[in-house]
């Protein structure tokens, strides 16, 4: 009986020590990915041709950031600069927009209308900046995933 324990262990220590040599670099990654400072590995920028300008000087876009690590996230939000401002100020964010969406409309000075399209969630709209009131026109749609 003491045998067949001691044949057992030596066994399960063999056995993970093949487990910890096969999975050496996959547990290398995963040490230097957690090692790395918050924000590396991300991209982010507005879309360079996606973007509406008023007679003022005020720019809405679509923004864009794309984080890869182990997976790829992305998150998309629609952005205000305003003219004669430093910072920019989200307006809205979003889920899976398609393709050739959002569209920009300035009805006026202080009138943004803000097309989404088809989406899967819209989350943090903001409804007026200053002077300025936005409308949002969008569909959401099923996730697809149940």
């Amino acid at each position: 009986m003491k045998r067949v324990r001691l044949v057992l262990l030596s066994a399960l220590f063999v056995a993970l020590s093949v487990i910890a040599w096969e999975s050496k670099e996959v547990l290398f990654f995963l040490m230097m990915d957690a090692m790395e400072p918050t924000g590396s590995g991300c991209d982010e920028g507005p879309v360079t041709d996606n973007s509406a300008t008023n007679t003022r000087g005020d720019v809405v876009e679509e923004y864009i950031k794309a984080c890869t690590q182990i997976g790829t996230f992305v998150d998309y939000s629609i952005v205000l600069q305003r003219h004669g401002a430093e910072k920019t100020t989200t307006l809205a964010e979003y889920d899976d927009a398609q393709y050739d969406y959002p569209k920009f409309q300035w009805i006026d000075d202080d009138t943004l209308v803000i097309d989404l399209g088809e989406v899967r969630s819209v989350w943090s709209q903001v409804d007026k900046i200053g002077s300025i009131h936005i409308t949002y026109v969008y569909t959401e749609t099923a996730t697809g995933w149940w």
